[in-house]
């Protein structure tokens, strides 16, 4: 899936109360924000921890009209059908924002390849 036609990618991990929780899910947008600069890429939660999808978007400068929601998440259920659709449309008309909800990132062959490698690795050790 091609992003570049978004002027701006929020990357959306579900959230926890727990602090060091979301410490994973910093690093890899801080090495992606290394490589494509923070201008293209943020970090949301979607619940219990910030900043939240709305945080988010009203800190983006105006010109960044056409968004992209990616969910950090392995699969859709309930909240990728019904909860984070809902969040986005209120968010959407609140500032008049095009905002567009991907597929889970789980949907990616090369993730779910990678999360196959590492069970297999750590089957044949």
């Amino acid at each position: 899936m091609q992003l570049n036609s978004f002027d701006h990618i929020i990357l959306l991990a579900h959230g926890s109360p727990d602090t060091k929780w979301k410490e994973p899910f910093e690093v890899i947008t801080s090495n992606i924000v290394e490589k494509v600069g923070s201008d293209r890429v943020s970090l949301a939660f979607m619940e219990l921890t910030t900043p939240t999808l709305e945080d988010v978007i009203q800190s983006l400068s105006v010109s960044k009209q056409k968004l992209a929601v990616l969910p950090l998440f392995l699969a859709v259920g309930r909240h990728l059908r019904q909860d984070v659709p809902a969040q986005i449309e209120d968010i959407s008309q609140a500032q008049n924002r095009d905002i567009t909800l991907l597929p889970p990132i789980g949907d990616d062959n090369a993730v779910r390849d990678a999360i196959e490698q590492s069970i297999i690795g750590r089957l044949s050790n």
